[in-house]
């Protein structure tokens, strides 16, 4: 049996279990491996259910909604298995609907399946997103971060890079005998102008070794397939929930680096958490970081960001307005206060918030303090940018018709 090169609560481990998991073929056969499925998702009903997590109304109900996604996703994972032979740049499993892990609200995830000691070409437009960057995955691990802005593209923004083992004249990125993908995230500030980049890839050269392919048992693939699967469910739910930090809600973190879990190196993410009664606001202070990138993202207690289509959870450096003094305050509450800076919480109970810092000269820890709703004129400066409700309801229109793009399907 080969290894695993992904942990069970990625979905991709789903697709590797394939020829990588211990269940047999009788195990499908007996109906084991689909009674350990439905022996997972019952449960993950029961921690859904439990006091150990916020049980308001809609706490409960997005936690099913969540076990859903999972579900959906890992079977995705499982269904597509085998039919990316081609190299194709394609959206991730990740959406505005598919949503795990805190997923950036200002990005497109895509990427292609890569094969160590291969060669490719890539090549497509730079587009106008405020930050492109490309890494190169091997499993969970990382074996090259780049930004598309440092190679060299023509005047109307046009590129082509060679992936290889080898160093390549122009431009080039290293890939790693263990590679398995490309990801490349699309990080946009101006949702309703910025354009993503068009890309393309096609191998060159295949790997050295001309071993064939181990063949498998179709009925032991599936049943190590559907075991990963209520693995992988279980596996997320607990993974993200194990992030949550009850006993001091309402506070920041320092920087995580993330890199073990697959993230961009480039990334420091600035993790915190939210909880608030209905009478309550919090209000958050920092100072902007300078540089490419900088945004926050509101939560629910299942690590989904909070529909940021229809809500205004997320806001990055170009939409949120800086006080007059430099300094960068937003109110997180149940209730529309006025304010620009709002972070909507959909009427979620609690749940994590994230400031992503991206090629900025720091990662700062905001400053927070909970006060009552009725008195935020009195805690924010005289000078706070507001708006009203007209002006509110055109920037949700900018929103959704900006996701409604991103994610057209």
């Amino acid at each position: 049996m080969s290894s695993f090169k992904n942990p069970a609560w990625l979905p991709f481990s789903v697709s590797e279990a394939a020829t990588a998991g211990d269940a047999t073929e009788q195990d499908l056969d007996s109906g084991e491996a689909w009674d350990y499925l439905l022996e997972k998702l019952q449960e993950v009903g029961k921690i859904v259910r439990s006091d150990a997590v916020a049980n308001g109304p809609v706490d409960r109900a997005s936690g099913y909604r969540h076990l859903l996604v999972l579900l959906g996703v890992g079977i995705d994972e499982l269904l597509r298995r085998g039919l990316d032979q081609v190299p194709a740049i394609k959206p991730s499993g990740m959406d505005a609907a598919y949503k795990w892990g805190m997923d950036c609200p200002d990005c497109i995830y895509v990427g292609s399946a890569l094969e160590g000691g291969s060669t490719y070409r890539l090549w497509g437009n730079r587009g106008s997103a405020r930050y492109v960057g490309l890494q190169v995955m091997a499993g969970m691990g990382s074996s090259a971060n780049a930004l598309l802005d440092e190679f060299e593209l023509d005047p109307d923004g046009n590129f082509e890079i060679t992936l290889s083992a080898d160093p390549h004249e122009g431009n080039w990125i290293p890939l790693d005998v263990g590679a398995t993908m490309l990801v490349v995230r699309h990080f946009f500030y101006d949702w309703e102008h910025e354009v993503p980049v068009t890309m393309s890839i096609e191998p060159l050269s295949g790997p050295a070794s001309g071993d064939e392919p181990a063949v498998e048992e179709p009925k032991a693939a599936m049943a190590r397939q559907v075991v990963a699967l209520g693995a992988f469910v279980e596996e997320n739910l607990n993974f993200f929930l194990a992030f949550s930090n009850p006993e001091a809600p309402n506070t920041f973190l320092p920087p995580l680096d993330g890199t073990a879990m697959g993230a961009a190196a480039e990334n420091r993410p600035v993790i915190g958490s939210w909880k608030l009664e209905p009478h309550e606001a919090l209000i958050i202070e920092v100072t902007p970081p300078k540089g490419l990138y900088w945004g926050y993202s509101l939560g629910n207690i299942w690590w989904e960001t909070i529909d940021y289509g229809n809500h205004q959870s997320s806001l990055n450096g170009f939409q949120a307005v800086v006080d007059q003094d430099g300094m960068l305050r937003v109110v997180v509450a149940h209730h529309d206060p006025g304010v620009a800076n709002w972070l909507d919480t959909a009427q979620h109970s609690e749940g994590p918030i994230i400031l992503r810092c991206v090629r900025t000269e720091s990662a700062p820890v905001p400053k927070t303090r909970v006060v009552p709703f009725d008195r935020l004129a009195e805690e924010l400066p005289s000078g706070t940018a507001r708006v009203t409700p007209s002006e509110r309801q055109a920037a949700i229109r900018i929103r959704q018709n900006a996701v409604s793009r991103r994610f057209a399907r």
